[in-house]
């Protein structure tokens, strides 16, 4: 076995600024060796989840998830790309309206399926919270300056995962397209949520569903621009019996888990200089004998996310929220057995479901040969790679990292940057070097003529002193003479900082996709791919 050495540096990620620039690290033009190097990595992993090698594993889940996606994929579109069960590409991303950037990975994925014949399939990521149902978009304020606008799509409600969230208010979401254009009406005619709407509306009739409306609206959009990929919720891939004995692979073995992971996590804040114990993940902990697992318990009856804990006590393994909820199951690692107890455990109201990053983990080992990840995703995932590596022995596949920036249309003139610093130096000269500031026909000459004087002849030890209160007392009194300059440079940068404020808001990154015009975002994706 190979051990991933832990002295293995961090990358980063830089986030493209300029409009219409992405980030793909590596090119795309090495994906077909990233996917076949993964490939040989993984035909040469020896280890086993419940008594399950993981070939044997690799192999069912795959062929279960091939089937389950094309299941789920035709209920609302068609899918005619490769059904390769033994080559497939993974991206995933939570069912959000989420901004250019990470729409870009859907199209690279569809890209990369056709060049290298692999199967494209986005995992929806529905075990993450909801958030506030409503995205910001810049808007016209009353006094007509550019503002950050709220715009709803769902009434605010408890935090639950997008699996468990119901869409609250149908009147809300129902009108978010027409009030969204509404607001960026100043700077795009016919925003894509018109089109990705009217798939949202017959979405939330068939399913209810906060996040299989968002995402299976955009997927649908996707099919009609031509792209070709599956789409499969990552609760979906849970219920299967391949993830329950990938799970009892972590748990059946968590004091070592926990020993890796945490000792991971420690190295990653030593290495990027981080003091927070929430980032970027909570060390798993330890209470009266029971270890915390990196999965989420809920259910219908109680929606919120829980902590899971486990306790091997005798022949039994236990799991627990240790808030009313255990169960047991019996302890033997190494038989499939265990991996079938815990597969029927699962119900309505125990859903368990992994933390980002056994997310990824089982992504990765499991289900596809190469992942897709956008900024945030790759960055932390280096944290997955050192627990793979610590706790499995292996070098971890290696994955991809996109992203893109798109501005909106006619949003104008950048705003200078430097604008505001300037200005901001320029009035604190009219105190300290008003000198400066005296060009035309009224200027205090005597006053100019001793401050040269007193700079041409400095004086040193005990009259120093002296020469600086004379100094001074020169400056102030040319410096009250600028009142009205000071107050012209004042309102110069206030009026610069405003425009930067408002081009800020304007070329935001977080503007979701959906409040753009789609053949723009379709020519720009492309146009990019084209170059990297």
């Amino acid at each position: 076995m190979i051990t991933l050495e832990v002295s293995t540096p961090f990358q980063a990620y830089q986030v493209p600024r300029a409009d219409q620039t992405a980030l793909v690290s590596p090119p795309l033009a090495e994906a077909p060796g990233l996917l076949k190097e993964n490939q040989r990595l993984a035909a040469g992993w020896s280890f086993e989840f419940a008594g399950i090698p993981i070939a044997q594993l690799r192999q069912q889940a795959r062929v279960d998830l091939l089937a389950a996606a094309n299941q789920y994929t035709s209920a609302y579109r068609d899918y005619s790309g490769p059904q390769d069960p033994t080559s497939i590409l993974l991206a995933g991303h939570q069912p959000q309206l989420f901004h250019p950037g990470v729409w870009f990975k859907n199209f690279a994925l569809s890209k990369l399926g056709h060049s290298l014949s692999a199967t494209p399939i986005n995992l929806v990521v529905d075990n993450d919270l909801r958030g506030s149902g409503s995205v910001r978009v810049p808007a016209e304020g009353p006094d007509g300056r550019i503002q950050a606008a709220s715009i709803a799509y769902d009434d605010p409600g408890a935090s639950v995962p997008f699996e468990q969230h119901r869409i609250a208010n149908r009147q809300l979401f129902n009108s978010f397209d027409e009030r969204l254009a509404a607001a960026v009406a100043p700077w795009v005619d016919s925003p894509c949520v018109f089109e990705m709407w009217k798939h949202a509306r017959k979405a939330a009739e068939r399913c209810e569903n906060t996040g299989c409306a968002l995402a299976s609206a955009r997927h649908a959009v996707e099919g009609e621009l031509g792209l070709q990929t599956l789409e499969l919720p990552l609760s979906v891939a849970c219920r299967s019996r391949s993830f329950a004995a990938f799970l009892i692979g972590l748990v059946g073995d968590l004091p070592r888990l926990h020993a890796c992971y945490n000792d991971s996590v420690l190295e990653y804040r030593a290495a990027h200089g981080i003091r927070s114990q929430a980032h970027p993940v909570p060390l798993l902990g330890e209470s009266d004998g029971w270890l915390e697992a990196p999965l989420w318990l809920y259910g219908d009856d109680a929606p919120e996310r829980r902590q899971v804990w486990v306790k091997q006590q005798g022949d039994l393994l236990y799991l627990s929220d240790l808030q009313g909820v255990t169960v047991s199951i019996d302890y033997d690692p190494e038989s499939p057995e265990m991996a079938d107890q815990l597969y029927r455990l699962q119900s309505a109201n125990f859903k368990l479901r992994p933390r980002a990053l056994v997310t990824t983990m089982y992504s990765r080992l499991i289900l596809g040969d190469l992942f897709l990840h956008g900024i945030g995703g790759g960055k932390y995932d280096q944290l997955g790679d050192r627990i793979m590596g610590r706790f499995f022995e292996i070098t971890p596949p290696s994955f991809m990292v996109m992203s893109a920036t798109v501005w909106l249309p006619r949003i104008g003139e950048a705003a200078d940057s430097e604008s505001v610093t300037r200005l901001q130096r320029m009035i604190r000269d009219t105190r300290f070097n008003p000198q400066r500031f005296f060009p035309g026909a009224d200027r205090p000459e005597e006053l100019l003529a001793e401050h040269r004087a007193l700079l041409a002849n400095v004086p040193t030890g005990a009259e120093k002193s002296e020469w600086h209160r004379r100094l001074m007392d020169v400056n102030t009194k040319l410096s009250a003479m600028l009142d009205s300059v000071r107050s012209r440079l004042a309102a110069q940068q206030r009026e610069a900082q405003e425009h930067s404020r408002q081009w800020n808001v304007l070329a935001s990154r977080e503007i979701p996709f959906c409040a753009y015009p789609l053949e723009m975002l379709d020519e720009t994706f492309t146009k990019l791919l084209s170059q990297h």
